[in-house]
């Protein structure tokens, strides 16, 4: 009889393990380059774009849309609490411990709440949110649109972070890819054809929410093998809760302070980045000729909006590089919180100074590129309007560089749980962008504005790198020559070139950092290297 019984028991245990094994995540370096070309179609896609903008509406309006945009793509993550910005960190903490539907659920309504609450403040205060985002009054249709792009760009966040965290990074390349090919065509044929503003602010909202049918349909499809995994026993011999899952007190105590810095880290970051497009609509010099008029005011609205779409003109391409460091740390978030949750704290460290490596090197010589074909990009497709963002732009590339570093830095103390040093670096950094630009900006114009942003980047950037020391990352020399590269855009293109290849042929040159390279390859190519 015993013989019998065992198998009996035996036999469950057998059958749970192929559903265990049809949750499939894509690797770091499949991830990785699939991200990568995708990104190259999109940042195409979006460079077009923005000279398209450029092109079809006057500087005003294109510094109108550069403010609204970076309303709703900076003011979301701070609305929302830091919520859904738990998802990257602790969705593999949660799925192993078989709790990930009560988390992605509780998740979800902390979103739509914060959403909700957002959202009706815009609609009853139209007034108020125009001067917020335009510093002047404002149609109450053209709020109502803000309002509508803040609810799918919730949306699309929230289906892209739950993929991304589920490491799918395929599908988020997808809805990316998506999203910015929807934008383009439905925003250049709505220009072409003589629409408005207001519409376009709600074409935006409609991509969003059209690219987020994959992310939607992926994990309809995963979830169930997401969900599937059995739990530990020694997590539900400590779990509060009978059934194994942790309570809702247990969560937001656990959750809280990672949710609370991570807020603070965006409120303060995103303040940064507005700031010196506020700064020049409030102190922009004005021409003499205003100052003797009546309407010093109104020609300030005209002459502040008129800079910011100069200052939107030469952070095209730069802001293209940003957007691909954003994403590389979006995708490489989950893997330094599964390497952490495993014990691999190497992995993690390694993971991140290869990450460092590769944004200065590519984002440089992408730069010194971008400089060199500047003038005929300004003078042919910008049909010579924008002549005062063509001189900026050498100092953006260096200063989004730098930024891009310290997102991807900051990757580091968020899986360390050490977000509030992240929040006090760019607290330095945006105090001294205001002082800067206090000093800077009423003797220099224009220029003065965007010399006082890169310097406030270095602080911010050396802040970061203080913190990722005290807290156990290994900063060493090539580190700092990695901060000093982008400086070299400055000087010349071709002197940064030079230096990119020679760092990067160094990194070659060795066996351990060779031998991390090739595993990005595909395995063809890897085995012929082999």
């Amino acid at each position: 009889m015993s013989s019998v019984a065992q198998p009996q028991q035996v036999a469950p245990t057998i059958q749970s393990r192929p559903q265990q094994r049809e949750f499939r995540v894509d690797s770091l370096a499949v991830g990785m380059l699939v991200m990568l070309a995708m990104t190259i179609v999109g940042r195409g896609i979006g460079f077009f774009r923005g000279v398209a903008f450029c092109r079809l509406m006057d500087d005003t309006d294109v510094g109108r849309w550069s403010m609204a945009f970076g309303f709703v793509t900076l003011i979301t993550p701070v609305m929302l609490l830091g919520i859904p910005g738990v998802l990257p960190k602790f969705t593999e903490h949660f799925r192993l411990k078989g709790q990930l539907q009560p988390f992605v659920r509780r998740i979800a309504i902390g979103t739509v709440v914060c959403t909700g609450v957002f959202v009706a403040a815009m609609v009853c205060f139209p007034d108020w949110f125009g001067w917020v985002i335009f510093l002047q009054s404002q149609s109450a249709s053209l709020i109502y649109a803000v309002a509508a792009a803040v609810v799918g760009m919730n949306v699309y966040n929230f289906a892209s972070d739950l993929n991304a965290s589920l490491r799918q990074v395929r599908v988020v390349s997808v809805m990316q890819l998506i999203h910015g090919v929807g934008f383009t065509v439905l925003s250049i044929t709505w220009l072409v054809c003589g629409g408005g503003f207001t519409g376009l602010v709600w074409l935006f909202a409609a991509a969003c929410l059209v690219a987020t049918l994959p992310g939607m349909w992926s994990l309809t499809r995963n979830w169930a093998a997401a969900t599937s995994i059995a739990v530990d026993p020694a997590d539900a011999e400590t779990s509060p809760e009978p059934d194994g899952k942790m309570s809702l007190g247990s969560m937001i105590r656990r959750l809280a302070p990672y949710a609370a810095a991570l807020w603070m880290t965006n409120l303060i970051g995103n303040l940064f980045e507005l700031s010196d497009r506020y700064m020049i609509l409030h102190y922009l010099p004005l021409p003499p000729e205003a100052l003797a008029s009546g309407s010093v005011d109104a020609i300030r609205e005209t002459v502040g909006q008129a800079a910011v779409g100069q200052y939107h003109s030469g952070r095209i391409i730069p802001m293209m590089l940003l957007s691909v460091g954003t994403m590389i740390a979006g995708v490489l978030m989950p893997y330094l919180s599964a390497d952490w949750e495993a014990k691999r704290l190497s992995a993690v460290r390694l993971r991140v100074g290869d990450a460092l490596m590769a944004v200065s090197l590519v984002f440089t010589v992408g730069g010194a590129f971008a400089i060199l074909i500047g003038p005929w990009m300004f003078d042919v497709l910008l049909q010579g309007r924008y002549s005062d963002g063509l001189k900026l732009m050498p100092l953006a590339l260096c200063f989004c560089t730098w930024s891009t570093l310290v997102i991807v830095g900051q990757c580091y103390l968020l899986t360390a749980e050490k977000g509030r040093s992240v929040a006090l670096a760019m607290f330095a950094g945006l105090i001294a962008n205001l002082v800067l630009n206090l000093i800077l900006l009423p003797r220099f114009g224009l220029t003065g504005a965007v010399v006082a942003t890169l310097l406030a980047h270095a602080v911010m950037m050396i802040g970061v790198w203080i913190a990722m020391v005290v807290f156990g990352y290994p900063l060493s020399t090539q580190t700092v020559m990695l901060s000093f590269l982008p400086l070299m855009l400055l000087a010349s293109p071709w002197a940064a070139i030079v230096f990119a290849a020679a760092i990067g042929w160094s990194q070659w040159s060795d066996p351990a950092s060779r031998g991390r390279m090739v595993e990005l390859l595909p395995a063809r190519i890897r085995s012929r290297l082999c």
